[in-house]
């Protein structure tokens, strides 16, 4: 099914910079083809570049890095209001596919016409590229966090993560928002054994920092699970930048 584009993607480059309203207007005159994937789907293959770009608009999508291992490497989380693979928009092989955290919805935007905006809206060229350059500061940072963090604090850290960018996008309510993952997937996630990630969940629930029942995480002291989690929400680039 062919629509527009939703205010979602219009949302997510405004908390980045100011659009005018011709640019807010080329944003939803994108044509999409919106599909949903059910858990464990692939969404996007590693292999040649596909023709269509993937905007998460509900759920969750992990990019997955192959290995010796049938499962692969998570090498990133996805939310509502993420471009999955904009870069792909410059490459040629994709060395990850994109598959689905439970039930996933997207919206695919032909690369032709997202070549068309970068031909002319520069300003909202450069949004876009920042949405790229975004994901890579999420990826630096997991790194430094694996190399830095013991496992309760590397799990703070993406849980406070996890917060802001939900936050962003008005997702998080009374201090809970979706959890598609669960906590055996940290496994995936971190590299932890399964009785590693269950024992350093459970000292966040003894310290009063979280819950986190099937399918939501509520944060009950925010302040001192960033503080655990030694996490700086800088590298997401939440506020507003100068046009």
């Amino acid at each position: 099914m062919n629509t527009k584009t939703s205010e979602l993607l219009s949302l997510v480059l405004g908390r980045r910079d100011t659009l005018d309203a011709e640019e807010v207007a080329a944003l939803g005159r994108l044509s999409v083809e919106t599909r949903t994937y059910a858990h464990g789907e692939t969404i996007i293959p590693a292999g040649p570049t596909p023709d269509e770009s993937c905007l998460v608009v509900g759920g969750m999508a992990l990019r997955v890095q192959p290995t010796r291992s049938e499962r692969g490497v998570v090498s990133a989380v996805h939310i509502p209001g993420d471009f999955v693979d904009l870069h792909a928009l410059v490459l040629e092989y994709l060395d990850h596919s994109v598959v689905a955290q439970g039930e996933c919805k997207v919206q695919l935007v032909n690369m032709e016409q997202l070549r068309q905006i970068t031909r002319d809206f520069p300003h909202l060229t450069r949004l876009l590229w920042m949405l790229t350059l975004i994901d890579a500061k999420i990826h630096r940072a997991w790194l430094a966090a694996g190399a830095t963090l013991r496992a309760n604090e590397r799990i703070a850290h993406f849980l406070c993560e996890l917060y802001a960018r939900y936050d962003t996008i008005g997702l998080v309510n009374g201090g809970s928002f979706a959890m598609p993952l669960e906590q055996k997937d940290l496994e995936r996630l971190f590299g932890l054994s399964k009785a590693h990630a269950n024992r350093a969940v459970q000292e966040l629930r003894a310290r009063g920092l979280i819950d986190w029942t099937r399918g939501k995480v509520t944060v009950h002291d925010l302040d001192g699970l960033e503080t655990l989690g030694a996490f700086d929400p800088t590298y997401l680039e939440i506020t507003q930048a100068g046009r």
